[in-house]
């Protein structure tokens, strides 16, 4: 069963999601889009599966972005992480389980590397197309220009026909917070089982990533190249490969 949901964030703003609730579960799986993406397509995909696989599943669309309430020129990745945290309180308080997971997505997976070690509530987490650091990252979701724009408008609005962030502008402040947060200082926080999942042909982070992510993050850390699948495992085969292996990780004692 799929049913939608809306929660406060630390804010008072409505934020916007999805439960999957198979009719029997004892672990939760909570998925965290990236960015300027949704939660539709990957998140929908993994998580339409999980939940038949018996995993009670969430997705919700962060502060200012496509559904959420709040101004997407407002962003914040450091809200993005408090935005975690009102959902995994929701969920507790209105469902019950034994064990929650935290799969995050590209910038989802930044989200996810820089909450994971405040959390107690967290049994293991999932990294896909992540980075190892913000500052490498700037230059993964930014052009040259878009950079220069920030520095001379204060802003930049995307040109997306179709897309829902379409002509809506992003305020530099969300630029400056990849020279602020600290991915590799807060992975080495985290203690809980860890997996990296990276696809070899990643289009729009390198797979070199994923490996330095590996390095700096403590065991029990597990690591997953999917040969031949791009940043979002478009691709049916991939998709499979990643789901089984997911599967298998949250599974493990």
């Amino acid at each position: 069963m799929i049913q939608p949901i809306e929660f406060k964030n630390d804010k008072g703003l409505n934020l916007r999601g999805f439960i999957h609730r198979p009719n029997k579960y004892d672990t939760a799986v909570i998925f965290i889009h990236g960015f300027p993406g949704s939660m539709f397509g990957t998140a929908a995909r993994v998580l339409t599966i999980f939940s038949k696989l018996g995993f009670l599943c969430m997705r919700f669309e962060f502060t200012g972005t496509n559904t959420s309430e709040g101004k997407f020129e407002n962003k914040r990745m450091s809200q993005e992480t408090n935005d975690i945290k009102s959902a995994i309180d929701f969920l507790e308080h209105n469902f019950k389980f034994k064990k929650l997971i935290l799969v995050g997505h590209s910038t989802g997976a930044i989200d996810a590397a820089l909450y994971a070690h405040k959390d107690k509530r967290i049994t293991k987490s999932i990294l896909l197309s992540g980075v190892s650091d913000l500052k490498h990252a700037v230059h993964y979701d930014f052009t040259d220009e878009q950079v220069n724009q920030f520095w001379s408008k204060g802003y930049i609005a995307y040109k997306c026909p179709g897309a829902w962030y379409h002509n809506k502008k992003l305020k530099k402040a969300f630029y400056d917070e990849f020279f602020t947060l600290n991915i590799p200082k807060s992975l080495k926080k985290y203690y809980h089982p860890l997996l990296i999942v990276h696809g070899s042909k990643d289009e729009s982070v390198p797979v070199k990533e994923a490996h330095q992510l590996y390095k700096i993050a403590n065991k029990p850390k597990k690591i997953l190249i999917i040969r031949g699948a791009d940043h979002r495992f478009t691709k049916k085969r991939h998709q499979l490969q990643l789901l089984w292996n997911l599967y298998r990780f949250i599974k493990k004692r």
